[in-house]
């Protein structure tokens, strides 16, 4: 039987270490779509046309990974030093409360939180739209990778010779519908080609760009630092 794991949740802690993984996966993406765009004759095409989709597709997740990092840094910006808080007061608790919330937070719980820190979701207090829902969109594309769901086209006509009409089941809808309204996709083409992978891939750095100077100093002192880190810039 295993012994139980002693509670170490009002222990004071004396030191801890922190690396950031996010900061890494810029780079990464970078490297991917390189080694993916070396591929140049039809013949090639053919043999790596699986390991191509597998490499868009980890575009994506990367991309989607890499943001959701981000805004976890830029959430734990206020609270440098929570973990050193003494449990045995009002505000200690609620530094430990925030801290716990935000390491448990996906993409969906970042509206709340982020009205909490700034006063208000970040989808309201940037004035992009098309770069909200293109972010928006990635993290719903990201869903569907990550849980490994398929892309499956259907169709109800009976005729299949003539130009039939399919539609994507609803993993992959809203997607595919965003990319069609931008002409990026036909009918039922491939989802994971190259320039979409790239699309998705691009919000990236405009939208870290977006939210960090929305972070009061010095908050976004130590954010900017790893924001350059990932994307090997100057400090700004």
């Amino acid at each position: 039987m295993t012994a139980k794991k002693p509670d170490a949740s009002h222990k004071k802690v004396t030191s801890y270490n922190e690396t950031a993984i996010w900061t890494t996966f810029p780079s990464m993406v970078k490297w991917l779509q390189q080694d993916r765009n070396k591929v140049k004759t039809q013949a090639e095409r053919i043999e790596f046309h699986e390991r191509n989709r597998g490499i868009n597709a980890t575009i994506v997740l990367l991309s989607a990974a890499c943001l959701e990092g981000f805004l976890v840094e830029c959430l734990n910006s206020f609270i440098i030093g929570s973990r050193f808080a003494p449990h045995d007061t009002f505000e200690g608790r609620l530094d430990h409360a925030f801290l716990k919330k935000v390491s448990r937070a996906t993409f969906k719980d970042f509206p709340e939180l982020f009205t909490l820190t700034l006063g208000r979701p970040l989808e309201e207090a940037l004035d992009n739209k098309p770069l909200i829902d293109g972010v928006r969109l990635l993290f719903n594309f990201r869903n569907g990778i990550a849980h490994a769901r398929s892309v499956v086209y259907q169709t109800y006509e009976d005729d299949l010779e003539d130009d039939v009409d399919y539609e994507i089941e609803n993993q992959y809808e809203k997607i595919h519908e965003y990319l069609k309204q931008r002409k990026r996709i036909y009918r039922h083409e491939e989802l994971f080609k190259n320039e979409i992978a790239d699309h998705f891939a691009g919000f990236v750095n405009p939208y870290i760009d977006a939210v960090v100077p929305l972070l009061p100093v010095p908050q976004s002192n130590n954010v900017k630092i790893l924001v350059a880190l990932a994307f090997r810039s100057p400090v700004k």
